[in-house]
């Protein structure tokens, strides 16, 4: 009820000044429409927030992406650690290989961890493997021709 008579005042200020009022419906207001309005919840103005509240969220939000940043440092210089210190591996594994390949006078080495000796595509069954497409019928040539044919042109 307050809110109507806020826009009723809001308004009653304009009326009569170029811009015409639409007629008021009379009778029942629809059912439906008061059965919508009666469950959703009362409107609630925006709360006013003071420049000190502001200036204290601002603050709280320019130490959280302040932490997120040193965070983000440490995490990215471990990032680095690790893949130094792998790269120091494979070298290393690198070497103890040739070493290996030297010592014995053999070419053949032990597989690499990890590496299996697997071809990719065992894993998929022999039912489920894509076969050769079937050569086009008459009706594929004719369409791949009247293709050719149009888009050629240009």
């Amino acid at each position: 009820m307050a809110q109507r008579i806020r826009a009723f005042l809001a308004t009653a200020g304009r009326r009569g000044q170029g811009r015409p009022t639409s007629p008021r419906k009379t009778g029942p207001k629809p059912a439906a429409k008061k059965a919508a309005t009666a469950k959703s919840p009362p409107a609630t103005s925006a709360r006013a927030i003071s420049k000190d509240e502001l200036r204290a969220q601002v603050e709280k939000l320019e130490r959280a992406n302040a932490a997120l940043r040193a965070k983000s440092r440490e995490v990215n210089k471990a990032a680095k650690l690790s893949a130094a210190r792998i790269g120091e591996l494979q070298d290393e594994v690198a070497q103890l290989r040739q070493l290996v390949t030297t010592q014995t006078g053999t070419t053949e080495l032990p597989p690499e961890p990890g590496s299996k000796g697997v071809d990719p595509g065992d894993a998929v069954p022999p039912g489920v493997a894509p076969v050769a497409p079937d050569p086009p019928d008459q009706e594929a040539e004719t369409a791949q021709e009247n293709l050719e044919k149009h888009l050629g042109d240009r």
